[in-house]
């Protein structure tokens, strides 16, 4: 009884359908497409969910495979057998798969930057300069782990929206001797008497979102592009802490210091391929009104890897 129902289940969660149209083979689960394979006139293609890869036999002695863009070639010639690979330019994938590539963007999944504040005020605190920075020890860090692109052209793949979701480090290192405190709503500075004190920072982690115009330029061939975007950015803040290293010891505190809990600013790329240059400032000011010296920062930096 047990055995029949199990396979009577299996046989629901798993089918497989043949020969659906000549020369196709659909595996399908949950009643879904899974698996297509489509075989005829010297080419197959395999579409495994939104993933498609075709092998394409141009004659006897060649056979490409082609995934996405990208394409493994196969010879078996006189001279001997090899194997060489290649990119597919915007011509060349609309004719193996019989329309344009969409617009791709560019956020790119690892960013490292500078840190600094432009337009700093301490107007109506005591003391001045305890936010100075050492900017050579003043990081950013992005991984930006998801992307979105939008396409504006029916024709062409050049112009369009790139949106997402990433996580942005800041490391502010402080240039002084002193660290930050949250004292009755408002963020105020003490000054540290260590005598081998090695270094004193506040740390800020926000989950961050964008939101580009892209353009793009073909260069040589059509995948390899010149690209500037600009748009806007907005963060919500997730976490902060001073860190003090004396000793060798380590001091956190965690608190939220009266940092902004959100911001948004304007941010903007200019790149090639895989590497791109950019800079972000913030319109919203580092800490909340009254509750802080008025800064304003902004970041400049490189970013790498692509999606």
């Amino acid at each position: 009884m047990f055995g029949r129902i199990l396979l009577s289940f299996m046989l629901i969660m798993f089918s497989t359908q043949y020969m659906m149209a000549q020369d196709t083979v659909r595996v399908k689960v949950l009643g879904k497409n899974a698996v297509t394979v489509v075989d005829g006139m010297g080419k197959t293609n395999v579409q495994v969910g939104d993933n498609s890869v075709d092998v394409n036999s141009f004659d006897n002695d060649t056979v490409k495979i082609r995934l996405g863009r990208r394409t493994i070639v196969f010879v078996d010639g006189w001279s001997g057998s090899y194997v060489d690979f290649d990119t597919l330019d915007d011509d060349e994938f609309e004719k193996w798969t019989g329309h344009r590539p969409k617009f791709k963007g560019h956020w790119a999944f690892f960013e490292m930057g500078v840190n600094s504040f432009a337009n700093v005020s301490y107007a109506g605190f005591p003391d001045a300069n305890w936010m100075d920075l050492n900017h050579n020890k003043s990081y950013e860090v992005n991984i930006n782990f998801l992307q979105y692109n939008i396409g504006l052209q029916k024709e062409r793949n050049t112009i369009g929206l790139v949106t997402g979701l990433g996580l942005n480090w800041n490391d502010y290192r402080f240039s002084n001797k002193n660290t930050v405190v949250n004292d009755n709503g408002v963020t105020a500075p003490v000054y540290l008497t260590y005598d081998n004190q090695q270094k004193t920072k506040l740390n800020t982690l926000y989950l961050q979102a964008p939101l580009m115009l892209e353009f793009q330029i073909p260069v040589n061939k059509s995948h390899k592009r010149i690209y500037l975007s600009g748009g806007v950015i907005g963060g919500l803040r997730l976490g902060s802490h001073t860190k003090i290293k004396h000793s060798g010891t380590k001091d956190k505190n965690r608190d939220d210091f009266n940092i902004s809990p959100f911001r948004y600013g304007a941010t903007t790329r200019i790149g090639y391929k895989g590497i791109n240059l950019f800079a972000t400032y913030y319109f919203t000011p580092f800490y909340e009104s009254g509750r802080g010296p008025e800064m304003y920062p902004f970041t400049i930096g490189l970013g790498l890897v692509n999606w």
